[in-house]
């Protein structure tokens, strides 16, 4: 290997990291490696520490998603004291997730993703990001703004903070919600209702566009995790855990979440800084990772 190619950092991702192209004598890609430059160590700090810290804590894993890592400390906090949230506690917590899963997605959509999808993936590289995008679809990058400004909204009137809000805690949620906080948050539905609608139809309409993409990134055949009620239906909040193939085809269902461990086993790669899940019960005789990590 005679080159190395350099890019850093990766942008448009939520997190830091670099990726280092080591070319051949052929002038080919020889070695690729994917590194994740930010520190973590949650495992390590979180330890010792007294539980209704923890999803204070937890919540600082990511600033994107920080209200599924709540979500996930305070329920372990619920079972760790034995207790049984109230109802209201309950629907509170799910409208929080719900206002993250909004301002998400509308983050993916209009700033990470759009500015390929409306610019062009050839487009200037200096243009080709939410500036170029406001530029050339004022309108459509401010309802996405607008539409995740909503999300976080509802994030800060539940628990009481837009990012690592405080008041997501094992036992339910620390203050209830008020007519007028209600009032208010209904009063916003209608539009990021209608913008939701009109970026679904815009995403579906461009896709026709992308064929070679859609034909050549990332499409191999995997497995896919994720919470189902009892009737069988994707659940974002409660439940048990099920596994279904590329094909929809159900591979497990019926795991308790705190048995995670039993099915879902973790194995460092050589080209990433990243650990790798993997289905263990794909993992056969030689014990190879690989078998259940697709």
């Amino acid at each position: 290997m005679h080159d190395l190619t350099v890019i850093d950092p990766v942008t448009r991702i939520e997190g830091h990291a670099k990726i280092t192209i080591a070319l051949g004598e052929d002038g080919l890609p020889a070695e690729t490696r994917f590194h994740v430059t930010e520190f973590r160590g949650f495992e390590e700090f979180c330890v010792g520490r007294p539980v209704w810290e923890m999803p204070s804590l937890t919540a600082r894993t990511c600033g994107i998603c920080p209200v599924s890592h709540l979500l996930a400390s305070a329920k372990a906090g619920d079972a760790v004291m034995g207790v049984q949230i109230p109802p209201a506690g309950e629907r509170l917590r799910r409208v929080a997730n719900l206002g993250q899963i909004i301002q998400s997605h509308a983050l993916s959509f209009f700033h990470l993703s759009a500015p390929d999808l409306l610019l062009g993936m050839d487009a200037d590289p200096a243009t080709r990001n939410v500036f170029g995008l406001m530029a050339a679809e004022p309108d459509l990058a401010r309802k996405g703004i607008r539409l995740r400004s909503f999300g976080q909204s509802v994030i800060e009137a539940i628990a009481g903070r837009k990012v690592h809000a405080p008041g997501i805690v094992p036992g339910g949620i620390a203050h209830p919600m008020t007519a007028e906080t209600r009032d208010t948050l209904a009063g916003g539905l209608d539009e990021a209702h209608g913008t939701v609608l009109a970026a679904i139809e815009l995403f579906t309409g461009i896709l026709d566009q992308f064929e070679r993409e859609v034909d050549a990134f990332g499409r191999f055949p995997s497995l896919f995790l994720g919470l189902a009620n009892p009737k069988g239906t994707w659940e974002h909040y409660d439940g048990t855990l099920s596994v279904v193939d590329h094909d929809g085809t159900v591979v497990m269902k019926g795991v308790e979440a705190s048995d995670y461990r039993s099915i879902v086993g973790e194995a460092g790669r050589e080209d990433s800084y990243l650990k790798s899940p993997y289905f263990k019960p794909r993992v056969g005789d030689d014990n190879a990772p690989e078998a259940g990590m697709y």
